[in-house]
């Protein structure tokens, strides 16, 4: 750890291998699923919850802009990953929880 707690690949004047390599994966993925190169982008995150958080913002502003959703809301089981709820707290979006029954289905 000593030799590299002074590093970030944060720092991109430092560490423009990492921008060109997150540009990479998201070309590659991008025509992966077969992409409009002028109108697809990505983003490359470092965790779950990172994730989650950065898909839900999208779908939160897609929703607004094509259907112009001002309340939203999500609907998961209560087993989902704590980062759903984190996500909803963070950006304004309900959160609504289906039980499971003792067969794992849920009870809607």
């Amino acid at each position: 750890m000593s030799k590299c707690i002074v590093s970030n690949p944060l720092h991109l004047d430092e560490f423009a291998y990492v921008t060109q390599m997150e540009a990479e994966i998201i070309r590659w993925t991008a025509n992966l699923y077969h992409g409009d190169p002028q109108t697809t982008c990505g983003i490359v995150t470092s965790g779950g919850t990172e994730s989650i958080i950065l898909s839900m913002l999208s779908y939160r502003e897609q929703a607004r802009a094509e259907r112009g959703v001002t309340k939203p809301n999500i609907v998961m089981s209560e087993t989902a990953h704590a980062a759903f709820e984190k996500a909803g707290f963070y950006l304004n979006i309900e959160i609504r929880k289906a039980k499971l029954n003792n067969d794992l289905t849920l009870n809607l």
